[in-house]
């Protein structure tokens, strides 16, 4: 009786950490939305591909934050049969992340043969300052609940977050180099490493059939 009693309080337990789990990925998917759109849109009209990059990157964290979404409902009504919500999962944001890394490539690689320059508007900048303090908290959270929920998908989450965090600060970084001393070039290099990172990670999250199918919750 007092066994069952810990199984019942554990699965109860487990339930209330799942919840707060998407709790978490539904404000990464709302902020995403907002913040990733925003900095799209004044990244292409100040031409500055760190901001681009920034927006995409949050973008891309969006998609992994909605597939997480259904995979936490799923497995709240369904616990223990996440394998298969997994792989489709990683499948759909390793996707996500190639492209962002294509588009910030050609990109990057076009404005550096060209020799053009970023723009520097409050607008670009403030979604760069916004996207960094909301992005480097919700990395943190979403890892730290990811280990103790046993998800490698939420904790996958985390690290977008944080890519996205780091990459906001590259943007800042970037752009006030060109400011104070005309490194133009900067903000394109930005851009490059960050569409190295979302190469790395798109290589990493990607399924391998040699895996064994083993839930990831």
């Amino acid at each position: 009786m007092a066994g069952r009693r810990v199984l019942l309080g554990e699965a109860s337990s487990q339930r209330r950490l799942v919840s707060q789990a998407l709790r978490l990925v539904s404000i990464s998917v709302a902020f995403g939305i907002l913040s990733g759109t925003v900095s799209v849109v004044s990244g292409l009209r100040g031409d500055s591909l760190s901001v681009l990059a920034v927006g995409l990157g949050v973008l891309a964290d969006v998609t992994r934050s909605a597939v997480l979404i259904w995979r936490f409902s799923s497995e709240r009504r369904r616990p223990g049969q996440s394998a298969r919500r997994e792989a489709r999962a990683a499948v759909i944001v390793a996707a996500a992340l190639a492209a962002v890394s294509v588009v910030l490539i050609a990109g990057s690689a076009a404005a550096l043969a060209a020799g053009s320059k970023p723009g520097t508007s409050a607008v670009t900048i403030v979604a760069a300052a916004v996207s960094l303090a909301v992005l480097a908290p919700l990395a943190v959270t979403k890892y730290r609940l990811g280990q103790r929920i046993g998800s490698r998908a939420l904790r996958g989450d985390g690290a977008l977050s944080g890519i996205g965090a780091a990459t906001s600060l590259l943007a800042l970084i970037s752009l006030g180099l060109y400011s104070a001393v005309g490194w133009w070039w900067a903000d394109r290099v930005a851009a490059l490493v960050v569409a190295l990172i979302a190469a790395a990670e798109a290589w990493h999250t990607a399924p391998r059939r040699h895996e064994p199918r083993a839930s990831a919750l």
